[in-house]
This record gives C-alpha cells, sequence and structure tokens, in this order.
C-alpha cells in the first residue's frame, strides 16, 4: 500500500481539519462568551483553542513519515459563524459534544490504524491528542455545571501535546511526561 492510499495519513488530515475547525470554533465560542460577561469562560475556551493548534501542528510532523503528502494539501474548515448567535451554554454543549466524539470515536480509530500501518509518530500522537481531548470534554462540563458561577482560573498549556491544566504545573506533563517547564500559562 502506498503512503496515498495509507489510512493513517487520511486520518492525518482528517483529524488535523477537525482540530483547527475546533480552534476556530472555540475562538469564536470565547467573543461570545466575553460578550455574554462570562470572561472566565472565554478564557477557557481560548486556552482550549490554543491547545487545538498544537494538536495540528504535531500531525503535521507526523507526516514527516511520509513524503509524498505535504502541508498545502488541505485547507482547514472554518467554525459555523452561526455560532455567534448561539449562547455560551450551547457552545458548551457543542464543544462536549465534538471533544466527546474526537476521544470516544475518532482517535481511537486512528491509533488502532496508525499502529497496524506502523506509523509510529502518527500513534504517538493520535495517542496524546485523544488523552488531551477527554481534558478538555470534562473542562467543558464543568463549566457548563457551574455556567454563572464560574471561578477565576490560570491555565497552564504543554507545548508538547497541548495538555490544558487549570493550575500551575507540579513535575512533568501528565499526558507526554514533558517536562515541567513546557506549560505556558494562559491569561
Amino acid at each position: 500500500m502506498g503512503p496515498a492510499e495509507s489510512k493513517t495519513e487520511l486520518n492525518i488530515q482528517k483529524a488535523f481539519k477537525a482540530e483547527m475547525r475546533a480552534r476556530a470554533s472555540y475562538q469564536a465560542y470565547a467573543q461570545k462568551a466575553e460578550s455574554e460577561g462570562n470572561p472566565e469562560l472565554a478564557k477557557l475556551f481560548r486556552a482550549v483553542a490554543a491547545s487545538e493548534e498544537i494538536h495540528s501542528q504535531a500531525l503535521l510532523r507526523c507526516l514527516k513519515e511520509t513524503s509524498r503528502t505535504t502541508v498545502d494539501l488541505w485547507a482547514a474548515g472554518l467554525y459555523d459563524p452561526e455560532s455567534l448567535k448561539e449562547t455560551t451554554a450551547t457552545n458548551l454543549q457543542r464543544a462536549i459534544e465534538a471533544e466527546t466524539e474526537e476521544f470516544t470515536n475518532q482517535y481511537p480509530q486512528m491509533i488502532q490504524d496508525a499502529d497496524t500501518e506502523g506509523w509510529t509518530t502518527a500513534r504517538e500522537t493520535f495517542h496524546h491528542v485523544n488523552m488531551v481531548e477527554r481534558v478538555h470534554a470534562a473542562m467543558f462540563r464543568e463549566a457548563l455545571d457551574q455556567l454563572g458561577r464560574n471561578q477565576p482560573a490560570e491555565y497552564h498549556l504543554c507545548e508538547v501535546c497541548g495538555n490544558t491544566i487549570e493550575r500551575k504545573p507540579i513535575g512533568p506533563c501528565e499526558v507526554c511526561d514533558a517536562p515541567e517547564a513546557t506549560f505556558q500559562a494562559l491569561r
């Protein structure tokens, strides 16, 4: 099977588009949350958007395992401008559903395909992204449960895998084991 026919390569492209779409959506959701007077939720959406950007860059690096595909072969989808008309509660619910779909269905299959086809970097990347999407879903679920009562938070983002935490890191990343120094505070 040639690289152009590889399930893993197609999965990388699909995942890249999904991560970029999520990034754009979460940036829009942050604007909406801010306009509704929810600055803490806006901060959460911005933190997760930054994480999705790290995921997309990691996925692009996976393509180094093949020379047949380049970054300019696809364009990322954009968020739905209608989302600016929705409430923050609706946007949180959409985010929970999207993140849950990714970690329960999308990434597990991609991990299996990459493993079967011997794409070690892609498999590791899919695994890390899958773990972080679970974290994101939990953060959005908690934010929805606390809507209107959200407490100030300082998010920290692992620049290696995109892991997003609500506290200063104490030790290596729980997802990718990167050193504590790889976390960046998002304000």
